[in-house]
């Protein structure tokens, strides 16, 4: 049992550097806050900015004065979420120039320019309905003058803003559309229903339980992994003090084995893991993160954030064997571990990069890395309420690349620095 007395030396050690304990908590406390109130409102129903242009002079249609812009205006400003009581658009009218202005300095999204013939434009598109409706066979009419109207979507093309705005607008205006031409050939037909209040209607099917998604739910649970990746860092440079300070030159003068060493090593850490996923959870709920389930999610992450743990301390292992000192640890641990928390998807969502499939599921070149499925399962816990049914695949390639990685830390670790001296 000298794997105990390991872990209650790394234990006491681990909680006497305050200072560094502090800032395995602290510091990923802080990113937590940080992309917390940076991403806590992207996502989710929320209105987008438009400011609408609206030149549109109106038109005649049946002997009465018709101004489709205005019509459109109101459209616009009423519509609103399904199912919902949040609108689509915060819609304000100011000059072309101004909203030009508000574009620039992003106050707003998008703008729409309504062109002077637009009622002219719709009146033609009703009057051409009414000819095809009633003589399918005609193929012009003097009625019809067939005016064009073209509306102007302007934004910045770079801004991911505009592009969901243009993208809503885009579908909008393709319903006002149709819905005009519906309406009209059930006026001629006597038939009833499709009335143009249903124009701008939308459906939106969130993932149960998270209809106020937003990117920061997204982000919240690889925060807390690139935490745990992030003891690379401090767990190699620890080893490497070991090796510094002549401690494993001691400990090697003893029975001790490399399992005991390191197993009593990953002990303290592992509960340094459960500490950080609780503290971390617990922080993002209080800034914002739509955290689904009950302590059954809690004690799933925990568990989760513990296979994640081990290999973080794997990876220490490699790098310790490496480093030349504490400090050289340090720097090199970062170095890796960053990089790699981009690659586990810790951020962002990643591109397709698939290399083949694995029990029936895609097996992306991401997936090598313990940790992507370590964020997969807490995501999948934690953002969307699942259990383990939901994650039994993710957790069950966690443990087996960290079993080979672990296998692998060892294997180098005891080669470079348990090895007797000859």
């Amino acid at each position: 049992m000298k794997f105990l007395s390991i872990a209650i030396k790394d234990l006491k050690e681990i909680l006497r550097d305050r200072r560094g304990f502090f800032f395995i908590l602290l510091f990923p406390m802080l990113l937590i806050v940080v992309f917390g109130f940076a991403f806590g409102g992207s996502g989710g129903n929320t209105p987008h900015n438009l400011a609408i242009i609206n030149y549109d002079q109106g038109s005649e249609l049946n002997n009465q004065s018709v101004n489709f812009g205005n019509n459109l205006t109101q459209m616009l400003e009423n519509a609103k979420y399904s199912n919902s009581n949040v609108y689509l658009f915060n819609v304000t009218q100011p000059s072309e120039s101004t909203a030009d202005q508000q574009l620039k300095q992003e106050k707003i999204d998008a703008e729409l320019i309504i062109p002077q013939n637009f009622s002219q434009a719709t009146v033609s598109l009703i009057n051409n309905t009414i000819l095809e409706t009633t003589n399918p066979l005609s193929t012009g009419s003097s009625m019809n003058s067939n005016i064009t109207s073209t509306l102007i979507i302007r934004g910045d093309t770079g801004s991911m803003n505009f592009g969901t705005t243009q993208g809503i607008l885009v579908g909008i205006l393709s319903q006002y559309k149709d819905g005009v031409v519906t309406s009209t050939q059930n006026s001629v037909r006597g038939t009833p229903g499709a009335q143009p209040t249903e124009y701008l209607s939308s459906t939106v099917e969130p993932i149960a339980g998270t209809a106020n998604f937003t990117t920061f739910d997204f982000q919240a649970p690889g925060l807390i992994v690139f935490a745990i990746i992030l003891l690379a860092t401090t767990i190699a440079t620890s080893l490497t003090r070991e090796t510094e300070r002549g401690t494993l030159a001691r400990l090697k003068l003893s029975k001790m084995r490399g399992f005991d060493l390191l197993f009593g090593a990953m002990i303290p850490w592992s509960l340094v893991v459960v500490a950080q996923v609780v503290i971390l959870l617990i922080v993002a709920k209080a800034i914002g993160f739509s955290w689904q389930g009950g302590i059954n999610s809690i004690l799933l992450a925990i568990f989760v954030g513990v296979i994640g743990g081990i290999a973080s301390i794997s990876l220490a292992m490699i790098i310790a064997s490496f480093a030349k000192n504490d400090r050289q640890a340090a720097n090199l641990g970062t170095l890796i571990a960053v990089p790699t928390s981009f690659l586990a998807g810790a951020f962002f969502q990643l591109p397709q990069a698939s290399i083949g499939t694995f029990l029936g599921q895609s097996f992306q070149i991401y997936d090598i890395l313990p940790w992507t499925h370590t964020i997969d399962a807490l995501r999948t816990i934690l953002t969307y309420g699942g259990g383990w049914n939901d994650i039994s695949y993710q957790v069950g390639l966690s443990v087996l690349l960290t079993i080979i990685l672990f296998v692998i830390g060892v294997a180098v670790f005891s080669r470079t620095r348990l090895r007797a001296e000859s």
